[in-house]
């Protein structure tokens, strides 16, 4: 299973695989890495659409 913790507060995220590594970060980082894919993504699904529309 895949977890968040956010606060002490542990939240199961059904639906995700297990990876074989471990790295826990702060919830500050998290968001950092959030907002980093989103924007990725958007770019990605933005240029994809022009291009296809």
């Amino acid at each position: 299973m895949v977890f968040k913790v956010v606060d002490g507060k542990v939240k199961n995220l059904s639906g995700y695989d297990e990876w074989s590594e471990i790295i826990e970060i702060d919830e500050t980082t998290f968001k950092k890495l959030h907002l980093n894919l989103c924007q990725k993504m958007g770019r990605i699904v933005r240029k994809n659409f022009v291009d296809n529309p």
